[in-house]
């Protein structure tokens, strides 16, 4: 049986009919073991928020620590996560990256069938001075499957995060990141790119916490939404007193191929502190008729045309991942996603 729990809060609450401020998704309570988080990792902030992450420790089926120690180039993790009809996977991740340390984590998400599973997943990042972490997560999974990725970031001084998120699958499928730029000079960058198409449901939160002074964040989003399917996504820069001279920026590119197709975007920008630059920009329409006739008048099909046009927002984002057979994967599935004949 299914319990409902609250995710995705925005920091600041805003009008009650606009339907944003929070949303709602579904959990199963049964299996898994309880999971208690190390010290360093205990007051963690995550984008889904408190009932998100404690759902996830409470019934834990995965666990993974990944340690860089100082000065250490860690390379690449890699985890795959192929679940089967009725499984549910709720994964902790926890990554620690020493003082000048490096470390690529690759998390990849895919459906063995067509038949529903749920996944849920918290990934946790602890950057210490200097390092460097990239978390990737690719979400392939089927139309029947629940999906959420919950994370949650601290930087220290000159400490850098860059997530990539690829939400191109599930029922529903949420996710975003809090990162709490802490330290002098971090930075943190988020890339995501996300496909809605049939009656899928994509929520996403971002909130970059600007604590520190000189701070910098980015958040870039890219996506594509056809048929009924509906997206909202939060993106907040929330600059703290103190936090002089830090530097936000958020921009979501969405193209709509269906006039049924539900878009919500709410950029927000929450300041206590006078010395800083923040922006966002939206550019949300429909993919231009004119480019379309084009394509297609140099005889690819109409679905060959859109997915040039998907393509060119995606393939930057796809070609950072450190595999080149999971990049071809992700567009193979794109490519069925978009009934794109072989």
């Amino acid at each position: 049986m299914d319990t409902i729990i609250k995710a995705n809060p925005l920091p600041t609450l805003t009008w009650n009919h606009l339907a944003v401020n929070v949303a709602q998704f579904p959990v199963r309570e049964d299996g898994g073991e309880k999971i208690e988080l190390p010290e360093e990792f205990k007051d963690f902030t995550t984008s889904m928020g408190d009932e998100a992450r404690d759902y996830v420790l409470a019934h834990a089926t995965e666990f993974a620590e990944v340690r860089a120690a100082a000065n250490e180039d860690a390379g690449v993790e890699s985890y795959n996560y192929s679940l089967s009809a009725g499984e549910r996977v709720a994964d902790v991740t926890l990554i620690s990256a020493g003082a000048y340390s490096k470390v690529t984590v690759l998390l990849n998400y895919s459906s063995e069938d067509e038949e529903k599973a749920d996944h849920n997943g918290l990934t946790l990042i602890r950057a210490e001075e200097g390092a460097e972490v990239t978390l990737i997560q690719v979400n392939l999974l089927n139309d029947a499957t629940e999906h959420f990725e919950n994370v949650g970031a601290v930087l220290a001084d000159n400490a850098r995060v860059h997530l990539i998120q690829a939400e191109l699958g599930g029922k529903s499928a949420f996710a975003g990141a809090y990162a709490k730029l802490s330290g002098y000079a971090s930075d943190f960058h988020a890339e995501t790119i996300y496909f809605g198409d049939k009656e899928r449901r994509i929520d996403l939160n971002y909130v970059a916490k600007h604590l520190g002074k000189k701070t910098v964040s980015n958040m870039d989003a890219a996506g594509a939404l056809l048929d009924h399917a509906d997206k909202v996504y939060r993106g907040t820069l929330d600059f703290v007193h103190g936090c002089k001279r830090a530097k936000g920026h958020e921009m979501e590119d969405t193209l709509l191929f269906s006039q049924t197709a539900k878009n919500r975007t709410v950029p927000i920008i929450l300041c206590d502190e006078d010395d800083v630059n923040g922006d966002h920009a939206a550019s949300i329409g429909k993919i231009n008729q004119a480019l379309l006739f084009y394509l297609q008048s140099r005889g690819l099909s109409e679905a060959q045309a859109k997915q040039l046009a998907v393509n060119s927002k995606f393939d930057p984002v796809i070609a950072q991942i450190p595999d080149e057979d999971l990049q071809e994967e992700i567009r193979e599935y794109l490519d069925r996603r978009m009934n794109i004949d072989e």
